[in-house]
């Protein structure tokens, strides 16, 4: 009898010294990322240093796994994927095949310059917010807007009256199949036509169209500087993407891990607004060092043509965004 009651206190003790030992269940998590990016983008570089951050200051209980260069399927079937939770967090372009209020982040001037970002897609914009309850709806968390860039008009030809937004241009200008793109264009007074981006280097080669919307400074000299004659500095729109997570996995978190997790991508989309314009200039001085023409539109003539598209051009939104929301916008951005 005594030695059977030894051999179950020294099973006890055995036991308990395991449970002592061994990590909680669940204690740890390891959080799939989704981005269309690769490896040596900026965007790409956020991403890691959001990697560390999360990781050090949850002590380990998150961690992050990147998936670049759309490993994981293109932003649709990943958006797709983060309202399911089958996929964790991702920084990827908006599909609005979801919701049409999603092509909020499609309209022009909301920023006319990179001052205006933070104000614009900031933490307490009324766009973040609204934005926000948008994804929400989607089961999906928006942690922030990550800006690459403000968007102007390549020409291979120079456009007469420039300058004046309510003067007819008579040249064709490519356009990527949105709606909002094409409508900004003919309230511009330039001729939209409609290209596959894949398609829009033999086209302005071949005189197809005359010029370009849709591009970067930093995309306009790592894919058409060789082609292109002049970059106008129209910057009506700023090229951004969405920091996202499902809902499903962002509800899973502990309280202090979601405010790490929030803080970590909110950091990195702020920081990504000063970016933009570095990297813009330093693109459009190679653009310049190569040939290209830049034009820049002064502060009067920019505020002309925001003037102009908020007149023509948003009107014809709210369709899709509702009247609501896009009157709320611009009283936010006044």
């Amino acid at each position: 009898m005594k030695r059977a009651i030894q051999f179950i206190s020294a099973v006890m003790f055995i036991a308990v010294c395991s449970v002592c030992l061994t990590p909680a269940v669940g204690s740890a998590k390891t959080y799939r990322l989704a981005t269309h990016y690769n490896t040596q983008h900026p965007g790409y570089a956020a991403l890691q240093r959001i990697v560390k951050e999360v990781e050090a200051k949850t002590n380990g209980e998150v961690k992050i796994k990147i998936y670049p260069s759309s490993q994981l399927g293109d932003y649709t079937v990943t958006y797709e994927d983060l309202m399911k939770g089958a996929v964790d967090m991702a920084l990827i372009p908006i599909p609005s095949e979801f919701n049409p209020k999603l092509e909020m982040n499609f309209i022009p001037y909301l920023a006319k310059d990179y001052k205006d970002l933070p104000k614009v897609f900031g933490p307490q914009s009324y766009f973040f917010k609204n934005y926000g309850a948008v994804h929400a709806k989607q089961n999906v968390k928006l942690l922030g807007m990550y800006v690459e860039g403000l968007i102007g008009i390549v020409f291979t030809k120079m456009p007469p009256k420039y300058e004046d937004p309510k003067a007819a241009k008579g040249l064709r200008v490519r356009a990527p199949a949105i709606e909002v793109y094409n409508l900004v264009l003919e309230d511009m007074g330039f001729n939209a036509t409609t290209i596959p981006y894949a398609d829009l280097y033999s086209a302005l080669q071949t005189g197809v169209v005359d010029g370009a919307i849709g591009l970067t400074p930093q995309l306009a000299y790592s894919d058409f500087r060789d082609i292109i004659k002049y970059y106008i500095t129209y910057n009506i729109f700023a090229e951004n993407i969405g920091f996202l997570m499902s809902q499903k996995s962002f509800d899973a978190l502990s309280p202090a891990n979601k405010k790490v997790v929030e803080d970590a991508f909110m950091k990195e989309a702020l920081n990504s607004y000063k970016v933009a314009g570095q990297l813009d200039a330093e693109a459009m001085e190679g653009l310049r060092k190569y040939g290209v023409e830049i034009i820049r539109l002064n502060d009067k003539q920019l505020a002309a043509y925001a003037s102009q598209v908020k007149a023509e051009t948003w009107p014809k939104l709210t369709k899709n965004i509702g009247k609501d929301t896009m009157t709320q916008l611009v009283n936010s951005v006044k």
